[in-house]
């Protein structure tokens, strides 16, 4: 009974946390769409066009009744023909139904999660250790190396400032020490370069574990998460989440357009089939995961 509570609490906690972190990533991408009063395209760029292989983005068809009056907005996912690699501008002009892929697209996921094996394997990458020994080596191995050239350059300083003026040959000693000094000071500044470097790219590897973290936690609730969330934070989550959306050049007899779904993260091990059968569809989806 203990045991039980305490896991349902710790879910309660991930469920908070998600919904927070979700929500405060979205807002910058919310703000500008919002001065720009632009509707939010959930899966601009993100739908791929199965002929050219360019990103698709949304718009809107604005057709007239006989009356002169307009029907309800259109909004769809279109190729922007742009150039293809040999010179030839893409000729696919399908216009594929918006809200419909968008649908397809949550559905995948919702039906990916709700697989018990796979909520048990996202809650065991939840706060993976990510190894950063190499990055750690080479951080220690520039700081040892900084202070071992500024103790060089101090040296030479010293050296510089106990030179005796009568000395015959002060100047050539002097000058000497100088260019000793000015090398290291090269040293140094390389050094330290590198090192910011080695750190820099050590946080870069800590906040995309920090990203992973996030989007793995409102994975596991993606029923409540998703459905709570605004157009820009379904936005936010889904650029997170998925690499790329490929579709048939030609929309299936059962109406589905959507073909396969590549994440960023690594969450399938390997490629595997998802059926989406339903009353009206009966298709299989191919899901991709990077390593």
């Amino acid at each position: 009974m203990v045991d039980g509570l305490h896991e349902a609490l710790v879910s309660e906690e991930v469920w908070e946390q998600a919904q927070v972190k979700v929500a405060a990533q979205a807002k910058k991408y919310e703000k500008v769409n919002r001065d720009k009063k632009e509707k939010i395209h959930l899966l601009s760029g993100i739908l791929k066009c199965p002929v050219c292989g360019a990103g698709m983005y949304g718009n809107k068809a604005i057709k007239k009744r006989k009356d002169g009056s307009n029907y309800k907005d259109f909004y769809y996912y279109g190729c922007k023909h742009r150039n293809m690699t040999r010179g030839h501008k893409c000729d696919y002009k399908k216009q594929v139904h918006e809200e419909m892929m968008d649908a397809s697209v949550a559905e995948v996921i919702r039906k990916l999660v709700s697989n018990p094996k796979f909520s048990d394997l996202i809650r065991s990458k939840i706060n993976m250790e990510v190894d950063t020994s190499v990055l750690d080596q080479e951080i220690a191995n520039y700081e040892k190396q900084s202070r071992q050239l500024y103790h060089n350059k101090d040296t030479i300083l010293s050296d510089i400032d106990s030179l005796d003026y009568e000395d015959k040959h002060y100047q050539r000693r002097k000058t000497d020490l100088e260019s000793r000094l000015y090398k290291t000071y090269d040293k140094i500044d390389k050094a330290e370069k590198l090192l910011i470097s080695a750190k820099t790219k050590k946080r870069a590897l800590l906040a995309d574990r920090i990203t992973g973290d996030n989007i793995y936690k409102a994975l596991i609730f993606f029923d409540k998460l998703y459905a709570k969330m605004n157009e820009a934070e379904k936005r936010e989550f889904l650029s997170q989440l998925v690499d790329n959306v490929q579709i048939y050049e030609e929309r299936k007899e059962n109406g589905q357009w959507l073909k396969s779904i590549e994440f960023k993260l690594p969450i399938i091990e390997k490629e595997f089939t998802l059926s989406l059968d339903n009353d009206t569809q009966n298709e299989t989806v191919c899901l991709l995961s990077r390593k």
